[in-house]
């Protein structure tokens, strides 16, 4: 659907301190910042390769890429080339320290709003801009147009800075527009902050209630120990390549969709769904796209009974690896979206997961128990090119 559009072609039917410690706390940051990300100048490609190496499988690397390389052809898990624009050289101007912008609802910063910070940043913006959020709650809605990349919010922990507001589809005019918080540059970075939509939930069967918490479609972003708090459909991940770790995503239904090419680290995936739902609502729509959710080392809790995905578009893909599956997960796993031509493009799989809910049995035919060689893939920075631009903190 157009970024205009609703997702709402399918209506959801269940089946039955001290200012001593303040000041110390900040140089901290600035310090930790020259190595949270962007820092190609200053790391060697050799660096990034062992650490990638080191998160990979427990098997031969050259036996495992030519067995993928075989299998690639049939089931389109990444080709060589992206469908993605290649990632360039950053600009010299990028520092390694950056701009500094402080943002205090309390009034002891430079701004009292995050929206102001970001407004303060020029268009065109080449250089790294962090903007330090206080501990509090920011009922606002935040915009980060494309013009203003190389920013990085940084709050003092994902349980004590919140960005918080509660627009749905039916008050904005549309899923997308309901975002709280809505990042279109590139090189975007959070780290402890939580971004929530405090709209209601939804009644079953009601429409037009999505209420997203945060929307990115910038390429080449980063969470870290971040929260997303919602309900219906809470984390538009909507388009680009993003790396999640150590976050928390909350929501019921199809609480994490759209069509980015994503890597979830670590992350905590917990459904408050009254009944029903599901985790995921995938859009890719062409074999040609290398997008789709990977979720690696995460655990799956929470409160009623939901689909890990449902094929929101003809080609979705989404894997499970590493992952514990608390017993809320229906026991088909994946759901069609009641267009049965999906069962043939849709990839759905599971490696090495554990949990009551991770169990094999009864799982719909067309989802796959991935082998070493079809998973390898999926399981690190490289599905989403991360080793040319992600750098963890």
């Amino acid at each position: 659907m157009g970024a205009t559009a609703m997702k709402t072609s399918k209506v959801w039917r269940p089946r039955a301190a001290s200012s001593h410690l303040f000041v110390m706390f900040y140089i901290t940051v600035l310090l930790l910042f020259s190595d949270l990300q962007l820092s190609h100048s200053t790391r060697s490609m050799s660096s990034k390769n062992s650490r990638l190496e080191s998160e990979a499988m427990p098997s031969t690397m050259e036996d495992v890429e030519s067995d993928f390389l075989s299998w690639i052809a049939s089931v389109g898990a990444k080709s060589k080339s992206s469908s993605l624009a290649p990632i360039t050289r950053l600009p010299s101007s990028v520092k390694a320290v950056p701009q500094v912008y402080y943002v205090d609802v309390a009034g002891f910063g430079n701004f009292k709003t995050v929206q102001e910070a970001v407004n303060a940043v020029p268009d065109g913006n080449s250089m790294q801009v962090l903007i330090i959020v206080k501990p509090g709650t920011y009922r606002e809605r935040v915009t980060i147009p494309k013009s203003k990349g190389y920013i990085t919010l940084q709050g003092a922990g994902k349980n004590v800075t919140f960005i918080e507001y509660d627009m749905n589809a039916a008050t904005a005019g549309s899923t997308y527009d309901s975002a709280t918080v809505a990042v279109f540059s590139d090189y975007f970075v959070a780290k402890d902050i939580s971004f929530k939509n405090s709209a209601p939930a939804p009644p079953a069967g009601a429409v037009n209630m999505q209420a997203v918490a945060l929307r990115i479609t910038g390429d080449c972003a980063a969470f870290y120990n971040c929260g997303f708090y919602g309900s219906q459909d809470t984390l538009n991940d909507d388009m680009g390549r993003h790396y999640y770790k150590n976050c928390e995503i909350v929501g019921s239904i199809d609480f994490i969709f759209g069509d980015a090419q994503s890597l979830y680290k670590d992350c905590t995936l917990n459904v408050n769904a009254a009944t029903y739902g599901s985790v995921t609502a995938q859009k890719r729509e062409s074999s040609n796209k290398n997008t789709g959710f990977s979720f690696v080392g995460c655990n799956l809790l929470g409160s009623g009974q939901v689909y890990l995905g449902r094929a929101w578009g003809p080609y979705s893909r989404v894997v499970f690896a590493f992952t514990f599956m608390q017993d809320i997960v229906i026991r088909e796993g994946w759901h069609n979206w009641n267009v049965p031509d999906r069962q043939r493009t849709a990839y759905y799989g599971q490696y090495k997961c554990s949990g009551p809910g991770a169990t094999e049995l009864g799982r719909v035919a067309w989802s796959h128990e991935l082998t070493d060689a079809e998973a390898a893939p999926f399981l690190t920075l490289s599905f989403i090119d991360g080793q040319n631009w992600v750098t963890e903190p």
